[in-house]
């Protein structure tokens, strides 16, 4: 598990962060966009598996993943398009697809890699898989906890689509990474999540403001947001540690 591990890492920061604006209206206008895509995504393989730049059986796999993440993100933009399917089902058999195939390296020989021999502080900061779940787990948590909550918002709001691309979700990304940390530290710095939500309540009343959206839209629309990111921030948390 220990390079499914690192690949997954590059996987959720390559589906997530670095999925800008101007590349996903990219995919949309282009297959091409898929595969700059993907490309990123295996650049971000090639780097975190470095230790084992000498076998070939490697490469062969991280090319293998970049034609199979790129046309399977092509065949979900057809699907969006042609069939109008872009809900969370569509979503979650997307990542879950992406994750099995993460999981061919066993195929290629990859499963059984030993972790390089510890010669520095980088190496062993490297080696250390608890590092890496709990990157995975805040990136997961903070980006991709931000497009669950907008597809269950769609199925509320029926044919209106949420804004994928709109700015405010770097703040909805913080708030769930804070509840998830304050919830992780030992100690009570839990009690402090109820500060982030009257934090979050302010935001909202200035958002009502200089939008002009309706009460009734701003209460709603920030409640729901509230409410699904403690959940989702909360449950990572406890995954993470279920003896909290």
């Amino acid at each position: 598990m220990f390079i499914f591990y690192r690949l997954l890492l590059a996987h959720v920061i390559a589906d997530f962060p670095l999925q800008f604006t101007r590349l996903y209206r990219f995919k949309i206008e282009s297959r091409l966009g898929s595969f700059v895509h993907s490309g990123i995504f295996s650049l971000l393989a090639i780097l975190l598996v470095w230790p084992y730049w000498n076998l070939a059986r490697m490469w062969e796999f991280i090319f293998f993943l970049w034609m199979v993440h790129g046309i399977q993100d092509w065949l979900k933009v057809l699907v969006f398009e042609k069939y109008y399917l872009n809900n969370i089902w569509v979503f979650l058999l997307d990542q879950s697809l992406h994750v099995g195939f993460l999981g061919v390296l066993f195929l290629f020989g990859l499963g059984r890699l030993t972790p390089p021999e510890i010669l520095s502080k980088l190496i062993s900061l490297y080696n250390d898989n608890g590092l890496v779940i709990y990157a995975i787990a805040f990136i997961s948590c903070g980006f991709g906890g931000g497009i669950v909550v907008s597809y269950i918002k769609n199925l509320f709001y029926g044919k209106r689509k949420v804004d994928f691309t709109s700015p405010h979700r770097y703040i909805q990304v913080m708030e769930r990474m804070m509840i998830m940390s304050l919830m992780l530290l030992k100690g009570y710095y839990y009690l402090a999540i109820p500060g982030i939500w009257l934090i979050h309540g302010g935001y909202a009343i200035l958002g009502n403001r200089t939008e002009h959206r309706t009460e009734q839209q701003s209460q709603f629309s920030s409640l729901f947001d509230l409410a699904f990111n403690t959940a989702i921030a909360v449950g990572v948390a406890l995954i993470l540690r279920p003896d909290l």
